[in-house]
C-alpha cells in the first residue's frame, strides 16, 4: 500500500508544473525509484552566473550638448551646417577669414605659445595634435631652461624646469612643426593664441547653430553633441546607486531583438528631465554593435540592467522545480527520486539552485 502510494505522488510529480504550485508529500527520506513513464522532457543542470533585472527606459541619441563659444574677437565669416561632423585639425568656425581648427585634448590653449622653452598641458595639446596630424615634433627633453613669466619678480631670468607627465616643452622642432602647419591652413605665422584653435576631447556632430555669418565672433556660436551615438537612461538615485561604469546592460530594440551595451559614464549630477519632477541622474550606454541602430537617429527603448548577480552557482530551468505539499521545491532525476533543493535568485526563466546531491550536469525531469 505505501509502496502505491509513493507512485502516486511520482505520477502527480510528473502532472503538475512548479508554476501551477502543484504539491507533492516529501518524507524527507530517500525515496525508492520509480521509472518514469518515456518519453519525458529534461534539462541539466548547469553552472554559472544568474542576474536578476531592473528594466528602465531610456533615448538613443547623440549623448549631452555642448555649447561651443569663439574665443577670438573678430567677425564669423564661416560656420560648419547642422549635422556636420568635424574632426581633429578640420576648422570648426573662421573668424576674419581665419579658420579656427578642432584639436583634441582637455586643456585649452589659455596662454600665447611662442617662446621656447615653455613647459605645460596645453604645449601637450599642440604636440599630439600636430604629431596625430603628421607632422614631425623631434624628442621631447626632460629638464628645459624655462623663461621667467613676465611680470614675476625676476623678469628676463630663466629657471629649470622638469617636464613632468602628461606636459610637454616648446622645442625648436615643435615650433618649427607649428610654422608648417599655419603655412599648410594658410593661417599668418606666429604664436599659437588662447582662441586660435578649439580643444575638445574628440570629434563632434554640430546640433545646432546660434550664430550666423557677420555675428560678433566672441559669442556663443553652435552646440555639438558626440558623434557617437548613445543611450541615455534617466534613474532615480537609489536605482543609479547600483549601477557603475563597465556594466552591462540589454536594450530591446523595436523589432523585438535585444542587443548588448556597456555604461561609459554614470552621472553625478542631479537634474529634472523636461516635463518631470524628480530629479534624476544620466546613466550613459554604448552599444557593442552600433551598426544595429546606424539608420536611427532616435528612439525610445528599454535597458535592462542586472540588480543582483549570483556568480558561478547551479542554475536550472524553471520548468524542472516540484512543489512540495511541506513546503520547498524538489528536483526529479528521470528514474523518479526526488531531490530536495533550496532556491535562489529567479530570473529569465531560470533559477539556482542548491542542495544534496545536486552537481552540474545532473540530469532532471522539466515540463518543456
Amino acid at each position: 500500500m505505501q509502496s502505491s502510494r509513493r507512485a502516486a505522488v511520482v505520477a502527480a510529480a510528473l502532472a503538475v508544473p512548479a508554476a501551477a504550485l502543484g504539491l507533492l508529500r516529501w518524507t524527507g527520506r530517500a525515496e525508492t525509484p520509480v521509472p518514469v513513464a518515456s518519453p519525458v522532457a529534461t534539462t541539466t543542470v548547469e553552472k554559472g552566473d544568474i542576474s536578476t533585472v531592473r528594466t528602465m527606459p531610456g533615448t538613443l541619441g547623440h549623448g549631452a550638448v555642448r555649447v561651443i563659444r569663439g574665443a577670438r574677437t573678430g567677425v564669423i565669416t564661416w560656420l560648419p551646417a547642422a549635422g556636420a561632423t568635424i574632426t581633429r585639425g578640420k576648422r570648426v568656425y573662421a573668424v576674419n577669414d581665419q579658420p579656427v581648427p578642432l584639436f583634441y585634448g582637455r586643456t585649452p590653449l589659455y596662454r600665447d605659445l611662442a617662446t621656447p622653452g615653455t613647459v605645460g598641458r596645453d604645449v601637450r595639446v599642440v604636440r599630439d595634435n600636430l604629431r596625430a596630424l603628421g607632422y614631425s615634433v623631434g624628442a621631447q627633453p626632460s629638464v628645459v631652461t624655462e623663461p621667467v613669466p613676465a611680470g614675476s619678480a625676476v623678469p628676463g631670468q630663466t629657471v629649470k624646469r622638469t617636464v613632468h607627465d602628461g606636459e610637454a616643452a616648446l622645442t625648436a622642432t615643435l615650433l618649427k612643426a607649428i610654422r608648417t602647419w599655419q603655412a599648410d591652413l594658410q593661417i599668418p605665422a606666429g604664436p599659437l593664441t588662447a582662441g586660435s584653435v578649439l580643444v575638445l576631447p574628440a570629434a563632434v556632430r554640430v546640433s545646432a547653430l546660434s550664430a550666423q555669418v557677420g555675428d560678433p565672433a566672441a559669442a556663443e556660436l553652435m552646440s555639438a553633441t558626440s558623434t557617437s551615438k548613445v543611450i541615455t537612461v534617466q534613474a532615480d538615485e537609489s536605482e543609479a546607486a547600483a549601477i557603475d561604469n563597465g556594466d552591462r546592460a540589454t536594450v530591446a530594440l523595436s523589432d523585438g531583438s535585444t542587443t548588448p551595451a556597456r555604461v561609459t559614464s554614470v552621472s553625478t549630477a542631479l537634474q529634472t528631465p523636461d516635463g518631470g519632477s524628480t530629479p534624476k541622474l544620466a546613466i550613459t550606454l554604448a552599444l557593442d554593435q552600433p551598426a544595429v541602430l546606424k539608420r536611427v537617429d532616435s528612439a525610445d527603448l528599454q535597458v535592462s540592467f542586472a540588480a543582483q548577480t549570483h556568480k558561478q552557482v547551479l542554475i536550472v530551468a524553471t520548468g524542472a522545480l516540484l512543489a512540495l505539499r511541506e513546503g520547498g521545491y524538489a528536483l526529479q532525476t528521470p528514474d523518479g527520486t526526488l531531490i530536495a533543493v533550496r532556491t535562489g535568485i529567479f530570473a529569465g526563466g531560470r533559477v539556482e539552485v542548491s542542495g544534496a546531491g545536486v552537481t552540474a550536469g545532473l540530469t532532471v525531469v522539466t515540463t518543456g
